[in-house]
């Protein structure tokens, strides 16, 4: 039986050009970026999922992770509503205003081209 050829390990520059490649399948640009959640509910799961186009990924919150910009853009659209209390009359149920939050408030930073 012959030998199978070692696999050789990826340098850093080799697996963001993989990743950039891999999400291309999905429909996406191929261009990647990292980003970082932060935690907004106490109560939030520790990895929240995301789908889009048939790419699913796992978060975790407070750490760096590279993503298609695609994906990246997506995650910072999501938002929902609550209502909150005038801040003059916070007792004043009638003065309470509908007010759009960032559903995972997030940072991004290093935006490569494939």
């Amino acid at each position: 039986m012959a030998k199978q050829p070692a696999i050789e390990p990826t340098t850093d520059a080799d697996s963001t050009t993989n990743i950039a490649k891999a999400v291309q399948q999905h429909g996406f640009s191929g261009e990647t970026c990292e980003i970082k959640l932060t935690r907004a509910d106490p109560n939030e799961p520790q990895q929240p999922f995301f789908g889009l186009n048939n790419y699913q990924i796992k978060v975790h919150f407070e750490k760096w992770v590279r993503v298609p910009v695609e994906m990246a853009k997506h995650i910072e659209s999501l938002s929902y509503t609550v209502k909150e209390a005038d801040p003059n009359e916070p007792d004043n149920l009638e003065k309470m205003t509908w007010v759009e939050r960032a559903r995972f408030p997030m940072q991004s930073r290093n935006f490569m081209q494939a």
